[in-house]
């Protein structure tokens, strides 16, 4: 092997190997999930998904097509996301009252203190790795390997804006490592099957309206406490190692068409740590003092509920939902290709995010998410033996619903604009080089929608606004 061919057997290694070790956030599509793409995909709008010759994605997306890659081949890709969110509108609290407004109560001498943030950029930027290999072990048989982001999702809000009883900072994220081996039935037909081991992190704050909770409560004959009195930011942070199954068939009915069909099986998630409340002493003295029988306010307002300023356990349960794609690939001729791809996704299994801590629940935040559909289409045109471009449009519904979209994952119907490129680097021989810038196009969305109670029953009424763009590089070598 000459000093040019080691040269890049080390530098893919190394590249994989650091992808499989790291990950810093995610790229949004609809709800939290991600996509799971190299550059070629981004370029082409995931239009076609992994059914083009010899793509290595095809590791996690559907194995089955690892089959009719005849050559080892090992690919590395680092994405990088920008998302702008932003929000138009008003906050109120329990009572109808504009946050923006000084409440005072003479019965019990308390004020309220006015919040007039807009919220600021809500949203990220981030570095997302992404790794892929197959190698075939004979005829019929190949083993792969991948590291993706299946799940992921970021806000951050200003910690004093108008809507910071609803969110401040939530951050999901998720590294999965998968295996998977697929078979070669015939030369037209295969099949193929993998798991996955993720690791998934969750951080999640927001303040809670104590005394606003309170006036919501029955127990407490609502007593109608001004909101928006000090400040009890609770901070939540959660994680958790999940095991998941995939897999796919791949049929090739003519010498120019490619036909796949995959399904990632539902993950049941659930995440464990601790919460902390970090508040002024008024508001600690809530959560801590006993006024009545030994019991704080907290625990007069809701029975069997106590917070711990802190600190005690957490958990969640966040399942990854089921996806299945349908993806066709056509040849035209040695020079174009274009593909479509179709994507079911189990949304509705979202029913709530629940919050509990030493059994008792803490918070529920209904979300009721709807199954989604998400359509992509696009295509290579090889200009030379080396230089090859791309272009591809995808539309991706949202999950969420208007009754109870909130400032967590103010998503919308969106739309991906792609281009990218591919380039064989003929001094090193098997080694390629990918890039793709992609445009999300997002529906604005209404924000109206009230708190539960245990939050203070605040309500929003406005709207989000949001856009997205991803650059994408990808190094492959084929052995």
């Amino acid at each position: 092997m000459n000093n040019k061919k080691q040269q890049a057997h080390a530098f893919l290694g190394l590249a994989l190997l650091g992808g499989m070790l790291a990950t810093t956030g995610s790229v949004q599509a609809g709800g939290f999930m991600a996509p799971t793409a190299n550059a070629a995909g981004w370029g082409r709008a995931f239009g076609g998904g992994s059914m083009f010759k010899n793509d290595p994605s095809a590791a996690f997306n559907n194995p089955a097509a690892m089959a009719f890659i005849d050559k080892t081949v090992s690919q590395f890709t680092l994405s990088y996301a920008n998302i702008d969110i932003k929000y138009k509108g008003s906050a109120y609290d329990y009572a109808g009252n504009p946050a923006s407004n000084t409440i005072f109560d003479p019965n019990t001498g308390l004020s309220s203190t006015p919040r007039t943030g807009d919220g600021g950029q809500g949203g990220f930027e981030a570095y997302i790795p992404t790794g892929f290999m197959v190698i075939p072990i004979n005829d019929r048989f190949a083993f792969g390997l991948s590291q993706v982001v299946p799940m992921g999702a970021r806000t951050t809000w200003d910690s004093d804006w108008k809507g910071r009883d609803f969110a401040v900072d939530t951050r999901i994220e998720t590294v999965g490592l998968t295996g998977s081996l697929s078979f070669k039935v015939n030369d037209q037909f295969s099949v193929g099957a993998g798991a996955i081991l993720q690791h998934t992190k969750g951080f999640v704050s927001q303040n809670v309206d104590l005394y606003a909770a309170a006036a919501q409560s029955p127990d407490l004959g609502n007593i109608p406490f001004p909101a928006g009195q000090g400040h009890a930011l609770m901070r939540v942070k959660v994680d958790n190692n999940s095991l998941g199954w995939f897999a796919g068939v791949t049929w090739k009915p003519t010498l120019q068409d490619t036909v796949g069909l995959n399904y990632h099986a539902k993950i049941k998630n659930k995440l464990e740590g601790k919460y902390n409340v970090y508040a002024d002493p008024t508001s600690e003295g809530v959560m801590t003092t006993p006024v009545l029988d030994g019991k704080t306010l907290v625990e007069l307002a809701y029975p069997g509920l106590k917070l711990y300023p802190g600190g005690a356990n957490a958990s969640t349960q966040l399942d990854i939902p089921a996806n299945a794609s349908l993806d066709w690939v056509h040849q035209f001729s040695d020079r174009l290709s274009l593909g479509a791809s179709v994507t079911w996704t189990q949304w509705s299994s979202f029913k709530a995010l629940t919050l509990k801590s030493e059994g008792n629940t803490i918070v529920s935040i209904p979300y009721n998410y709807k199954n989604t559909w998400m359509y992509s289409f696009g295509g290579d045109y090889r200009l030379t033996d080396d230089l090859t471009v791309r272009a591809g449009v995808a539309f991706d519904q949202t999950p969420t619903r208007n009754s109870t979209r909130d400032p967590r994952i103010p998503d919308g119907d969106r739309t991906f604009a792609s281009l990218g490129f591919g380039y064989n680097i003929r001094a090193i021989p098997g080694l390629s080089i990918d890039g793709a810038y992609s445009r999300q196009f997002v529906e604005t969305v209404k924000l109206k929608t009230k708190n539960v109670d245990r939050l203070g029953a605040g309500s929003l009424d406005g709207k989000s606004e949001a856009k997205g763009e991803v650059l994408s590089l990808t190094a492959t070598y084929a052995f």
